[in-house]
C-alpha cells in the first residue's frame, strides 16, 4: 500500500519548524536536499553505501553528486544550495528524517527515476519559489498533451535529429523530462518502424533536443539532475558513469530580459513549450524593464503571461511550433485587448483549448492551452475544444477527471481525422 503524500500544509509546517534553527531559505534547502539525497541513493545514481542518516551525510551525498557530472557542480555552491552556510542539529535532522520516511514518498512509480516528486516537493516547500518565482509545476499529463500539438509535428517536418525543442520557463523540469522521453523514443506515426536507435544514442538524441531556461537556480539545477539522472537509469549505471559529452541544456536566466544566454538565441527551435508564468510584476522597476522589451504586448497591469507568450513565439524558427498553458486572464481584462486585437492575429493560431474547468493541482487560476505557428494565418479556421460543465468534483486521479478526459478525446479524435484525412489525399489525388 502506498503512503499518502505529505499535505502542502504538512510542507509549510515542516519548514516552519526548521527555519527557527537555520532560516526559511535554508530550512527549504535542507528539506529538499534531503529528498534528492535519497533520491539518487535509492536508484544508484551516485557512489554511495546507503541513504543519508546524518546532516553530514546528507552534504557528502551532495558532494558526491556535484562531481559526478559538470552540469551538476550547483549542489556545492551556497548562493544555490544555502544548507552550506546553515549547520543543522540532529534533533531537526530527526524530524525531516522522520518526513520523508523511507523513501517511497519520493518514487515515482516502478522502475521510474524522472524525478517528478522531487519538483512537485520543491514546489511544495518554497513559499518563495511559488509567490516570487511563479514556479508552478506542469502535470506530465498537460505536458503530453501540449508536446503531441508541437514537438510531435515539428519532428515530424525536420526530423528527430535536426528537431529542437525549449521550455523558457522550465522550473524544475516536468515539460523537458515529458519531451525527453518522446524524443527519445519517436517514431512517426502510421510508418513502418525504421532502423533501430541504440540505446545509447537514443538518449543523446534526447539531451541535444531539449534545452530550457528558469529563473530560480535551484529549479534549473534541479532540472538538469533529473536529466541526468534519467538517462544514467536508462543506461543502468551512475551519473559519473555518463560520457562527458553529454549535457543538460538547462541554464538559470532571467529569460524575458536576458540577451547573452545561448539557449535563448531567438529563431532557433522548431518547438517551443511552456507553462508561463501568470503573475503580475510587483517590482516597478523590473516591470518597466519588461514593459519596454515588450511593447506589443505589455499594457497596462499586464500578466506575465502576455511577453512570454512574445518571447516563445520569437525563440521558434520561422513556422516553429508553438504550445502553452497559459492564464486565460487576458481574455477578459483590458491588458489583453491589444494583445487579441493587434498581436495574435499576426500569427497562425491552431488550437484554442478551454483548461479552465479541469482540475489541475497548484492551479488555482483558470487556464487555456494556446497552439500556434509562427507565420502568417493559414485559412479561417481555428480548431477550439471549449468548456461547458467543471469538474463536479476534485478527482483521485486528476489525468482522469471527467473534464480534462473529454478534453484529451476531443483532441485526440480531431488529430486522428486529420491523419487520415493526410494519409488518404494522395490516394484521392491519383485517383
Amino acid at each position: 500500500m502506498t503512503t499518502p503524500r505529505p499535505s502542502a500544509r504538512a510542507h509549510e509546517r515542516l519548514i516552519q519548524r526548521l527555519a527557527e534553527q537555520v532560516g526559511v531559505p535554508a530550512a527549504v534547502s535542507w528539506a529538499h536536499a534531503a529528498a534528492v539525497t535519497h533520491h539518487c541513493v535509492r536508484h544508484r545514481l551516485v557512489f554511495a553505501p546507503e541513504p543519508p542518516n546524518s546532516p553530514d551525510s546528507v552534504r557528502r551525498v551532495l558532494t558526491e553528486l556535484a562531481s559526478a557530472h559538470p552540469n551538476l557542480a550547483g549542489f556545492l555552491d551556497p548562493q544555490i544550495v544555502p544548507l552550506w552556510t546553515a549547520p543543522l542539529s540532529m534533533d531537526s535532522w530527526a524530524e525531516l528524517h522522520d518526513f520523508w520516511g523511507p523513501g517511497d514518498l519520493l518514487d515515482d512509480g516502478p522502475h521510474r527515476v524522472d524525478g517528478y516528486s522531487l519538483g512537485d516537493a520543491y514546489q511544495a516547500l518554497s513559499a518563495d519559489a511559488r509567490k516570487s518565482r511563479a514556479l508552478c509545476q506542469t502535470p506530465p499529463w498537460i505536458a503530453k498533451l501540449l508536446l503531441e500539438l508541437s514537438l510531435e509535428p515539428a519532428t515530424d517536418e525536420v526530423g528527430p535529429q535536426n528537431v529542437r525543442m525549449t521550455d523558457p520557463a522550465c522550473g524544475t523540469g516536468h515539460i523537458l523530462l515529458q519531451a525527453f522521453h518522446d524524443a527519445r523514443v519517436y517514431r512517426r506515426r502510421g510508418l513502418m518502424p525504421g532502423p533501430h536507435l541504440g540505446r545509447e544514442a537514443s538518449i543523446e538524441r534526447a539531451l541535444q533536443t531539449v534545452s530550457g531556461c528558469d529563473l530560480d537556480p535551484y529549479a534549473a539545477l534541479l532540472a538538469r539532475y533529473r536529466l541526468l539522472a534519467t538517462s544514467a537509469s536508462i543506461r543502468q549505471g551512475r551519473i559519473d558513469q555518463l560520457p562527458r559529452t553529454w549535457t543538460a541544456q538547462v541554464a538559470c536566466a532571467d529569460s524575458l530580459l536576458d540577451r547573452n544566454e545561448p539557449l535563448l538565441e531567438r529563431g532557433r527551435y522548431h518547438a517551443v513549450v511552456s507553462n508561463p508564468p501568470y503573475i503580475t510584476v510587483a517590482d516597478a522597476q523590473q516591470r518597466d524593464l519588461i514593459r519596454k522589451a515588450y511593447p506589443r504586448v505589455a499594457a497596462g497591469k499586464f500578466s506575465l503571461a502576455l511577453p512570454f507568450c512574445e518571447l516563445m513565439f520569437s525563440l521558434a524558427t520561422p513556422g516553429g511550433h508553438v504550445a502553452q498553458l497559459t492564464s486565460n486572464s487576458f481574455m477578459k481584462r483590458e491588458f489583453g485587448r491589444r494583445f487579441i486585437e493587434e498581436f495574435l492575429p499576426k500569427f497562425d493560431m491552431r488550437w484554442v483549448i478551454d483548461t479552465s474547468g479541469a482540475y489541475i493541482p497548484g492551479h488555482g487560476t483558470p487556464t487555456v492551452i494556446l497552439v500556434h505557428r509562427v507565420r502568417p494565418p493559414q485559412g479561417d479556421t481555428v480548431i477550439t475544444v471549449r468548456g461547458v460543465k467543471g469538474e463536479p468534483f476534485i478527482p483521485e486521479d486528476p489525468a482522469r477527471g471527467k473534464v480534462w478526459t473529454a478534453i484529451a478525446e476531443a483532441v485526440h479524435t480531431r488529430l486522428a481525422m486529420d491523419r487520415l484525412k493526410d494519409a488518404l489525399t494522395p490516394l484521392h489525388n491519383i485517383a
